[in-house]
This record gives structure tokens, C-alpha cells and sequence, in this order.
């Protein structure tokens, strides 16, 4: 029970049901999965310690809420591993699946060009799947999948606007011919700027700039006022 309650959870912080700051009701959970306080409360223990959320005592638990360097921080750090997984992939991929990692660039495309951003999604995180499946290492992929999860909330939204999908596109045409065609490097260094989505230059500045000085805590306040 309680992993289910957590996998529920995930789902929530991926699809963007819950987002940063959010409250989350024990209560509510209970009934949401006709389940004792234990499971919730294990389940969201779990989710403490992955860094999802934030259980404060005496004032709630919310969805964990990053500042901007912890945001870029994560970034840089999910962008490196999928460039190793990208690299492995490069190394690694058979023949079989480089028809379906060509397959699954060929859907993403149809949906970048009908500007279908949810159809896109779907299809972006199917040629994922693709690259991780062909990198053939578990670990390293379990460890992107956690990484992507912590910064999900953040990314809800990114493939709304028709040209961020033109751009999304053109970005996995480059990482996938590197795949394809051998360039473990190429891989590696197509994919960071994929998933940078901005190359380096936007994680520095954004690293440079003043922290603003926002906590849960302090939202909470505002929200009493």
C-alpha cells in the first residue's frame, strides 16, 4: 500500500497535480486510497527522504519547494547523467533498437510539427525510455530517473509554446544521429545541451544572481495574511 501511495505521488509531482509549495492533507490521502494513517505516513516518509517533499513539524507538509540555485544545481546534474546514458547508448545500441529509437524520432516530430504538446510529451518520454533501454546500464538509469523526478515540478509546462517543441525537436535530431551513428561523445554533448534546454550559459547567470530569499515557511505566512 504504501508504495502504491507513493507511486501515486510521483505520478502527481510529474503530471503537475502537485506543485512546489503545495499542501499535502494525511487526511485527504487516506481517503484518496481508503488506507490507514501508517501507509500515508510511510509512504510519505519515503518521499522526504528522496527530497521531494518537506514534512515540518507543527506546520505541515508541503510539496519541497527549491531555490534557484538548487533548481539550476539539479538541472546540471540531470543534464550530465542522461549525457553518460546518451554516451553508453552511442556505444551500445543494437540494430533493433536504433529502428525504434528512429521510430520514436519520427513521432516526436509529427507532434512538434502539429504543435501537439501533449502528444509530444508522450512521445518525448518514449524515445527517453529508448536511449536509457539502449544505454544498458540499470544503475546509471535509476539514477536519472530519480534526478528527473526531484526536478519534474519544475517542467510541467516547458513543451507549451509551439516553438519550444521546433526546438525540442531539433535538439533530439542531434542526439539521436549521434546515437545512431556511433558519436559517444557527440551523444553526451547534444544531450546535456537537450536537457539544459539553454546550454550553460543560462545555468551561469541564473548561478550569479541574487537568491531570493523564499521558504515554505514563509508562504505560508503570507497565505494566513
Amino acid at each position: 500500500m504504501q508504495d502504491r501511495i507513493r507511486l501515486a505521488l510521483e505520478q502527481d509531482l510529474r503530471s503537475g497535480a502537485l506543485l512546489p509549495g503545495d499542501p499535502i492533507d494525511e487526511q485527504e490521502l487516506c481517503e484518496r486510497f481508503q488506507a490507514s494513517r501508517t501507509p500515508v505516513r510511510e509512504a510519505l516518509l519515503l518521499l522526504s527522504a528522496k527530497g521531494m517533499i518537506s514534512i515540518l513539524p507543527r506546520a505541515g507538509i508541503y510539496v519541497r519547494q527549491l531555490e534557484t540555485r538548487e533548481l539550476i544545481a539539479m538541472m546540471e546534474g540531470v543534464g550530465e547523467l542522461e549525457g553518460v546514458v546518451a554516451r553508453l547508448a552511442a556505444n551500445r545500441i543494437n540494430n533493433d533498437q536504433k529502428e525504434r529509437l528512429r521510430q520514436a524520432l519520427e513521432d516526436t516530430r509529427a507532434c512538434a510539427q502539429a504543435a501537439d504538446s501533449i502528444g509530444y510529451e508522450q512521445a518525448n518520454v518514449q524515445l527517453h525510455d529508448l536511449i536509457y533501454q539502449s544505454s544498458g546500464n540499470a544503475f546509471i538509469v535509476e539514477q536519472t530517473r530519480e534526478a528527473r523526478l526531484r526536478v519534474a515540478p519544475y517542467r510541467g509546462k516547458m513543451f507549451e509554446k509551439p516553438e519550444r517543441l521546433l526546438r525540442s525537436q531539433a535538439e533530439h535530431e542531434a542526439v539521436v544521429t549521434a546515437i545512431i551513428n556511433g558519436d559517444s561523445e557527440g551523444a553526451a554533448e547534444a544531450m546535456r545541451n537537450h536537457i539544459s534546454a539553454g546550454g550553460r550559459a543560462f545555468a551561469d547567470m541564473v548561478l550569479a544572481a541574487p537568491v531570493p530569499q523564499q521558504t515554505i515557511q514563509s508562504k505560508r505566512r503570507k497565505r494566513k495574511v
